[in-house]
């Protein structure tokens, strides 16, 4: 008889934090027993050896993709429940099991997140957790804050990470390998458009380390903004005002080198703008790096959402 949970970690070059991510998930106590399935993107580095010798079991993703890996890993998960993890987190005490009491206990319950809490080694990293924890930073900040006191379990759309039945995920076809990025997203569209319960419960928590420089998080706003561009496209439902500010922002922009009246409207607006990020920079505990951040969350996302959608014609299914 196999394990009750199997736990997959899609991993390309995580060696730095490969050994303490799966130790955080061999402590976890599961009644029935877990796995750990590490999906490799063909690494340059040691991370297949070091998640060996750990104890998980390696699977090779040859397209070196989050969702490729992520499905390699489902067809060789033995447990009736699927956990997803990432390679540079780490679990505290009771993550699993709260997961999968939710499952347990909440009627046509489908997936289950938490919120993650973000584990900065420098001061950009501290920018960026400060501008994921604002409301300000990316519209719902559910995920990337401590929930209230006497929060409750929620329906929700999304969550980072995951857990979900394998029989639902194996039905639903697994994660679609074209969103290279919001492929949870995307899957939790799938499962409840059919009818399936996606809960959040605060005491499903992880901690998480953001990108440590500008550059990087401006790659990966920019990834997903034109990935949004793909949901919206097969998923137009799914929009939500919140998301054309960015857009709205950059036409702003745009708009403020125009001479006359419109183009007056449009500069005093970025000046109310820029004021409100820097009143979010003075409050936060990732000082001045704040406000670069936010704009470039805001500004990157948004052009990422523009270009994507221009390529929307040219997509086609993997």
């Amino acid at each position: 008889m196999g394990p009750r949970v199997s736990v997959i970690v899609p991993a390309r070059n995580e060696a730095a934090t490969i050994e303490e991510c799966l130790r955080s998930i061999f402590e976890q106590p599961v009644e029935g027993g877990l796995e750990i399935i590490v999906a490799d993107g063909c690494s340059d580095d040691e991370t297949a050896a070091l998640a060996e010798a750990a104890g998980a079991k390696v699977v090779t993703n040859a397209a070196q993709t989050t969702p490729a890996g992520l499905n390699a890993a489902l067809a060789a998960a033995k447990g009736s429940i699927i956990v997803r993890f990432d390679a540079h987190g780490r679990m505290p005490p009771g993550y699993v099991e709260a997961s999968v009491r939710v499952l347990d206990e909440e009627e046509g319950a489908v997936g289950v997140g938490g919120w993650v809490q973000v584990e900065a080694n420098g001061p950009w990293g501290r920018a960026i957790g400060a501008a994921l924890g604002s409301r300000f930073g990316i519209g719902n900040a559910r995920s990337w804050r401590r929930p209230g006191a006497g929060q409750g379990r929620l329906d929700v759309e999304t969550f980072p990470l995951g857990c979900w039945p394998t029989e639902s995920l194996r039905a639903a076809g697994g994660w679609d390998e074209r969103f290279l990025r919001n492929q949870d997203y995307e899957l939790n569209y799938r499962l409840r458009s059919n009818g399936g319960r996606i809960i959040f419960d605060p005491r499903v928590w992880s901690y998480y380390r953001p990108r440590e420089s500008l550059r990087a998080l401006a790659r990966q706003y920019w990834d997903y903004g034109q990935f949004k561009a793909l949901t919206l496209a097969t998923a137009p439902r799914s929009l939500h005002p919140r998301q054309l500010a960015p857009v709205v922002l950059l036409g702003t922009a745009a708009l403020a080198f125009l001479p006359g009246g419109l183009g007056r409207i449009a500069r005093r607006t970025l000046a109310g703008y820029a004021l409100l990020v820097a009143g979010v920079a003075v409050n936060s505990r990732g000082g001045w790096r704040t406000v670069p951040v936010l704009i470039t969350i805001h500004g990157v996302w948004g052009a990422g959402l523009i270009a994507g959608l221009t390529k929307l014609p040219v997509k086609r299914r993997s």
